[in-house]
């Protein structure tokens, strides 16, 4: 496939006898065209292709090769988003394979490290529109965002040839190739790629270092708030919320290839409806990465679980820093307060254990449940009046306990070395909390508020403005070295090993005193070992490994046992379904809401006798979008980059 860009051959104009050159990398797919930041000396290219359309029968399939240019690409689009839930609503489009390049320096002898990162659902909603990648650019590091796919888009699992599976990490892996291909003509080194995120980010950072595809595509690796061990991150029933999405959307599913057609027709707008009304209380995803089916012909990302994989040792021995912020728990502050989680906890508790935990019955789950309610609430009603034990409880089985685990077998089978941190500052910088809960010291995605900063206020305080510097500092220094060091702190950060548990951590405001060079920081030793101590104890005897299932449950009918991909016999007329093959970008005035033929339930769109070739999409906001700009549009356009207002064409 190509990608028409119609674009006169000059590419500056001359204007009162100076001229205003725009920045343009020649790479495998053609020309590209990009910006002059408007916050600082570096150049930005956003929202190139790294793959083809994956609408259509190409919905839940690996991503296949990107598109070529007919002329010059004008990567100038920052509002590329894939499709995800919103709670209500949704947000994006299917065309967003796309990745952002940010850059210091376009000679392909800079060979600068090279940072990649992989966006999180906390990133996008919180953070996206108030800070940048320009602190760490300004480290001489290349910076790429990569998009993938999410939900039940990127992690729809049945084990078939249709959807096989881990779609949206298998979307990194085909960024990542884009990047050992074409960074070098950005400044990058292709040989030195460090990969962090955030968040569910985080969980897909270090599932990437698991999995055999990512061999000599990245050299370290950074994974925050979120790791390939938390009970989220790996799903443990596959068929489980697929079925409940079909059977809301109107279906009596018979077979899983029934599922995969349901989903392949089935619009945006209805799928992203009935997943805004899911409700999970475990801290599960309803739709995450899974260990995929050996049997089928497709290329598998992973088909073991992580934490055999790793005591096994068959993950990349790369450099690996991974950590958390004090009050993690705060990701499930709005659930207390709109959700009515406190008195749900209390009446019904072993409906919020963990998807990781397995009982011989019910009365053991609730024998354990008890055990679990009293280490952390004492006995005492679940309320308002303990909501710091109400967070430490979802911030440790979330996080904490999975990501101080991880670290230690990791450690133990890893000839690289492995850095541990804990965040706890809160500063001006941190998001601001709304309703009745205070906490004292770090949020969840805090610490993303102090990395990613600009530095256009001036009334920062200096505390935050030095905590925002050494975070960066140490990221990039990681990124160029391997180790976390910092010349800005006096403290060592040394690597967390089996035999001394260190962790570095980062105080929170109120504990600072006297100089602030030496006390922002300490080394530390053996991270919560009461609470580690106590979940050991319960994952010893009730651990549950992640795992795939290829049988429809025995509350649907009609698969036999050996029958795993079931009949495929004809769907039935069902509401919910529509051809959605053209991956049309969401309007936004309409959250939620199912486009306007939904209500023709069972009548097919004009174009659904093309439902196995769609159309080329040539609607604004694809990836697959002419773009035709004239001379005076670009003359226009190369003067407001040198007003450091380029991104205003959009």
């Amino acid at each position: 496939m190509r990608l028409k860009v119609i674009l006169p051959l000059l590419f500056f104009a001359s204007i009162s006898g100076e001229d205003f050159e725009l920045p343009i990398v020649n790479i495998g797919q053609g020309a590209v065209l990009g910006s002059h930041a408007h916050d600082g000396e570096y150049f930005t290219f956003y929202g190139i292709p790294y793959a083809d359309s994956t609408s259509g029968p190409h919905r839940f399939k690996a991503p296949s090769s990107p598109p070529k240019f007919e002329g010059a690409f004008v990567a100038n689009r920052r509002d590329v988003k894939c499709v995800r839930p919103l709670g209500v609503g949704y947000e994006g489009t299917e065309d967003c394979l796309v990745v952002d390049v940010l850059t210091p320096n376009l000679d392909a002898a800079a060979q600068l490290p090279v940072m990649v990162w992989v966006k999180g659902k906390e990133f996008d909603s919180e953070y996206n529109q108030d800070f940048s990648f320009r602190n760490f650019v300004q480290k001489d590091v290349v910076v790429v965002s990569i998009n993938f796919r999410e939900s039940i888009l990127g992690f729809l699992c049945l084990g078939t040839e249709v959807a096989p599976g881990n779609a949206g990490l298998k979307d990194i892996i085909a960024g990542l190739k884009w990047v050992k291909e074409n960074i070098a003509h950005f400044g990058g080194n292709p040989d030195d790629v460090t990969l962090f995120g955030h968040g569910s980010g985080a969980a897909a950072v270090d599932l990437v270092t698991l999995s055999p595809l990512a061999n000599g595509l990245v050299h370290k690796a950074i994974a925050q708030s979120g790791n390939a061990f938390a009970p989220w991150a790996v799903t443990r029933d596959n068929l489980n919320y697929a079925i409940q999405v079909a059977e809301a959307l109107g279906h009596i599913v018979t077979n899983i290839q029934e599922l995969s057609e349901i989903f392949t027709r089935t619009s945006v707008a209805a799928l992203m409806a009935v997943i805004n009304e899911l409700d999970l209380t475990d801290n599960s995803l309803a739709f995450a990465p899974c260990l995929e089916r050996e049997a089928l012909s497709v290329e598998s990302f992973i088909t073991k679980s992580p934490y055999q994989t790793i005591l096994d040792g068959e993950f990349l021995q790369i450099p690996f820093m991974t950590g958390f912020v004090e009050n993690e728990g705060t990701i499930r502050a709005t659930e207390a307060i709109e959700h009515d989680w406190l008195q749900r906890m209390e009446t019904s508790f072993p409906d919020f254990l963990q998807p990781d935990l397995q009982f011989e019955n019910a009365e053991g789950e609730s024998a354990i449940a008890e055990e679990i309610k009293d280490f952390y609430f004492k006995n005492e009603l679940i309320s308002m009046f303990n909501i710091e034990d109400y967070l430490s409880y979802h911030g440790d089985t979330m996080i904490l306990v999975s990501t101080i685990r991880e670290a230690r077998i990791r450690a133990a089978s890893s000839s690289s070395p492995v850095y541990l941190y804990q965040f706890s500052y809160s500063g001006s910088l941190g998001k601001p909390f709304v309703g009745p809960i205070q906490v004292d010291a770090a949020a969840h995605s805090e610490e993303l508020a102090y990395m990613f900063y600009e530095k256009s206020d001036d009334n920062i305080p200096l505390l935050d403005l030095t905590i925002g510097d050494i975070l960066v500092e140490r990221w990039t220094n990681f990124a160029k070295t391997g180790a976390p060091v910092s010349e800005t702190s006096q403290v060592v950060w040394r690597p967390f090993t089996t035999e001394n548990n260190h962790y570095l951590r980062i105080l929170d405001d109120s504990e600072v005193r006297g100089d602030q060079e030496t006390t922002l920081e300490l080394d530390l030793q053996n991270p919560y070992p009461e609470t580690l101590l106590f979940w050991e104890e319960i994952y010893n005897e009730h651990f549950l490994d992640a795992r795939g299932k290829w049988e429809l449950s025995e509350r649907t009918e009609g698969t036999e046992d050996g029958d795993e991909n079931g009949s495929g016999e004809e769907l039935p007329e069902n509401g919910g379904e529509a051809d959605n093959g053209s991956g049309e970008e969401v309007d936004e005035g309409n959250e939620g809401e199912p486009e306007e033929d939904e209500g023709n339930e069972g009548e097919p769109e004009e174009d659904e006798g093309n439902e196995g070739e769609p159309e080329e999409d040539n609607t604004p906001g694809s990836a697959s979008t002419a773009i035709a700009y004239t001379f005076p549009i670009l003359t226009v356009f190369a003067l407001i980059n040198k007003l450091h207002l380029s991104q205003i064409m959009s």
